[in-house]
């Protein structure tokens, strides 16, 4: 693995965090499930990078409580 691919998935991982943010702004009971299975195909996040936008989302979650 080149450190041009570990560029790439975070870069893919950053816009779907954004792109995540600026749905629940737009749709604000749009569930967390139905937001991660949209932002997986739309950014080609593999498995290890779904799981990470999800424990983002849970732990920034967390902390706005």
């Amino acid at each position: 693995m080149t450190s041009n691919t570990v560029v790439k998935h975070s870069e893919e991982l950053r816009r779907a965090l954004i792109w995540v943010a600026e749905r629940r702004l737009q749709e604000p009971g749009i569930g967390l499930v139905q937001l991660l299975s949209e932002a997986g195909p739309k950014f080609n996040l593999g498995p290890k990078d779904q799981e990470g936008l999800r424990l983002l989302l849970r732990e920034k979650d967390a902390l706005s409580k």
